[in-house]
């Protein structure tokens, strides 16, 4: 090879390998010069394998493949125990599609028993803790972060159990037409100087502090003062239908002739911060509430209220929140509502009943209750969903996450367990 040769070799290849080097590639389709694209991949449990049309990475999660030609690729994550993950995802010319919400889920999800059922739990404000009564009476407290049974204490009679309160040392319970208050540490019990009333809940942040309604009037009640009860009547001018509290905020359901008003109140001077009318008549339930948002559920609408927005209604049959993301299911169809952002994305639809509904923790996946069987399902819509069978069971159930969210509980009448599903 001659000299003149080489060095036109040499100036013809080595603009292609600095291209090359670089992340361009010629697309003899298109005819022009494109530069190739990136994943960057992330899951949980980490240490998974990458898997791009079919081809083994070599790498594992976390991490970012580059050089990637532009097009449709199918991605597939696993590890040895755990249910595969798969999306088919668009790699676009110098950009890189992010796959971070990956999680997988065990292959046999054992179940740990925690005793027997009950008819009624009751979970605390936190979701960290609930309580129930035995068939023998027995209080039994189970810590989901810890992962552990407390027998409390044996009662001589049936309790209802009402609430918790914000510190979770005290539950409120009622027996026909009186209340009490049981002191979890000191196992002691005590009558409230109080008769039947409509509705009774303990102070979201105050321990010692309970607000009541009788007789279309909200009553504020020291429980720190059994013998000596103090009582405050709160002077609304209202006759409130129902009440809620959420935060710094008191809200209040009323009506004055045939309109029907949710209003929102701070707590500590009673100032009117929003005024909603010409509403349903239903249960309040509020979701999220502060200076500039109200999300509140009245029977079987959920209303969304921003200062600087008009009034947004949605029907449903139940809804959860997590962030500013609204989970929500009309019976049939699962419905995603972001509420700052005003945008709505059907996300399921069923021909049976959509019978429960909760967010996994970490806000990318959320599980259904449907004829009977549970399903966990992700939110990324991309492609398709992934979704797997946790449980079939005909018993009514209760679901609660530990924080962590490998962990779910399942309360029924029957049985207590929980699943180990991460």
């Amino acid at each position: 090879m001659t000299y003149g040769t080489f060095f036109l070799l040499f100036f013809i290849l080595t603009p292609i390998f600095i291209f090359h080097a670089l992340g361009y590639r010629y697309d003899f389709n298109t005819k022009v010069i494109e530069k190739n694209g990136a994943f960057y991949i992330k899951s949980y449990p980490r240490a998974a394998e990458i898997y791009i049309d079919n081809e083994k990475m070599g790498r594992k999660t976390p991490t970012q493949i580059t050089n990637i030609k532009p097009g449709t690729r199918n991605i597939k994550v696993q590890k040895d125990g755990y249910v595969p993950w798969s999306k088919e995802l668009n790699i676009y010319p110098g950009e890189t599609t992010f796959v971070e919400d990956v999680v997988l889920f065990l292959e046999q999800r054992d179940k740990i028993n925690l005793g027997p059922g009950s008819t009624q739990f009751l979970i605390n404000k936190n979701q960290d803790k609930y309580v129930y009564l035995d068939v023998d009476k027995n209080l039994i407290v189970t810590d989901v972060e810890q992962i552990k049974n407390y027998n409390i204490h044996k009662f001589d009679k049936d309790y209802i159990l009402l609430d918790w309160s914000a510190d979770n040392q005290k539950l409120l319970l009622r027996d026909t037409n009186e209340y009490f208050i049981f002191d979890i540490n000191q196992k002691n019990i005590n009558k409230l100087n109080l008769e039947l009333v409509d509705k009774i809940i303990w102070d979201n942040q105050q321990g010692d502090l309970l607000w009541y309604l009788k007789d279309k009037e909200i009553f504020k009640y020291d429980a720190n003062q059994v013998f000596e009860p103090q009582v405050q009547m709160l002077d609304l001018a209202k006759y409130v239908n129902d009440f809620d509290l959420k935060d710094d905020y008191l809200m209040i359901q009323y009506s004055i002739d045939d309109n029907n008003i949710v209003e929102q109140f701070r707590k500590n001077d009673y100032k009117s911060i929003k005024k909603i009318d010409n509403l349903n008549l239903g249960k309040l339930e509020t979701l999220k509430a502060d200076d500039h948002y109200l999300v509140f559920v009245l029977g079987s609408e959920v209303y969304i209220k921003n200062t600087y927005r008009d009034l947004i209604d949605i029907p449903t049959t139940m809804t959860r929140i997590h962030d500013q993301r609204l989970l929500m299911s009309n019976g049939h169809e699962i419905t995603l509502y972001n509420y700052e952002d005003d945008q709505q994305e059907l996300i399921d639809r069923s021909s049976n009943i959509v019978s429960d509904l909760l967010w996994h923790p970490n806000g990318s996946y959320f599980v259904t209750e449907t004829e009977n069987k549970t399903r966990i399902t992700e939110i990324d819509g991309r492609d398709h969903r992934n979704s797997i069978p946790i449980l079939e069971n005909p018993l009514k159930k209760t679901y609660i996450f530990n924080s962590k969210g490998d962990k779910l509980f399942i309360l029924t009448s029957e049985e207590n367990y929980y699943l180990n599903i991460q």
